[in-house]
């Protein structure tokens, strides 16, 4: 029998929208008239730490040149905030190659190579009336994990090695997982690993609540962020994806091709210049400060915009 139940998370977890339109501490204000010409953008994130520290870069680099900035992080998972773009509460937010191709347009062909997979997704953007940027060099992929000792205990060190000893074990997940073609789905069709018969917990995927919940032993497989800084602070082990289910993971930022005919020419030169700065090694900082160091996340964006000469 299936177990599926949602553990409770912490108190930053469960916020699903935060919303304002004050300022984010950017630098000197632009002239009221440069204002004044410039659409107003509405930054939505997915309800984890990384993407939402990556949208108010968005929002402070953004205020930083004029624009007026509504804050919408941490909404919830990818199908919430598409919902949320596609209704016109949100016009712009940070996005991953392989979960906005399999998950947000529907796009089988999931390519490991960035440029390709950015490329096969053109004609589904324009049917959603989206526009994509530069992708980032950095990656960030959905991972899982498990315990040194469980490693140990059943030889594990791939997705293929786990997939010999899935039932014993209590799995945690997104709430979303299941119906992922990168995380439910492709477990099954690529591993043979099918959590409707498995023991599963509801968590929010790449926080420090899961993998609390891992090295607490309520759990004994995560669903991590590859990035994630508890893997090397717990001793966790990352489980290689030896049969390549994951994409290209690269961040990008997508806006509603409303906003970016509206917008004048700084508005993408912006976005592509905070992408070109998010290297993996500086996503893996990102979740060091958070969940790690415990900084609020407009510190952390302010802090990587003003060390990379963007704000």
């Amino acid at each position: 029998m299936r177990r599926y139940r949602t553990l409770a998370l912490g108190a930053a977890s469960l916020v699903l929208i935060v919303s304002a339109c004050t300022p984010g501490g950017s630098g000197a204000s632009p002239s009221a008239s440069a204002a004044a010409n410039k659409p107003t953008v509405k930054v939505g994130s997915a309800g984890f730490y990384e993407a939402a520290v990556v949208g108010e870069m968005y929002a402070q680099a953004l205020e930083a040149k004029g624009y007026t900035v509504e804050r919408h992080l941490e909404i919830g998972e990818r199908p919430a905030v598409h919902a949320a773009f596609v209704a016109g509460d949100v016009n712009l937010i940070p996005e991953y190659l392989g979960g906005l191709a399999g998950q947000g347009l529907g796009i089988a062909d999931l390519s490991p190579d960035p440029q390709k997979a950015l490329d096969n997704m053109q004609t589904a953007l324009a049917a959603k009336g989206w526009v994509a940027f530069d992708y980032s060099p950095g990656t960030d992929a959905d991972g899982f994990a498990v315990r040194k000792e469980t490693a140990d205990k059943y030889n594990l060190k791939t997705m293929s090695d786990l997939a010999k000893v899935t039932d014993p074990l209590i799995w945690g997940v997104a709430e979303g997982c299941p119906t992922n073609p990168v995380c439910g789905l492709g477990l099954k069709a690529t591993y043979g690993i099918d959590l409707s018969t498995l023991q599963v917990e509801s968590l929010a995927s790449c926080s420090a609540d899961i993998a609390t919940s891992l090295n607490d032993s309520v759990i004994d497989v995560a669903q991590v962020c590859t990035t994630q800084p508890e893997i090397a602070s717990m001793n966790l082990v990352l489980l290689t994806d030896d049969k390549h289910l994951q994409p290209a993971q690269n961040m990008l930022p997508v806006a509603s091709k409303e906003l970016a005919d509206a917008a004048p020419a700084d508005f993408a030169e912006t976005l592509n210049a905070i992408s070109a700065k998010l290297t993996t090694e500086a996503l893996t900082q990102i979740g060091v400060s958070i969940n790690i160091n415990h900084d609020e996340i407009p510190d952390v964006a302010r802090k990587f915009l003003q060390d990379n000469g963007l704000l």
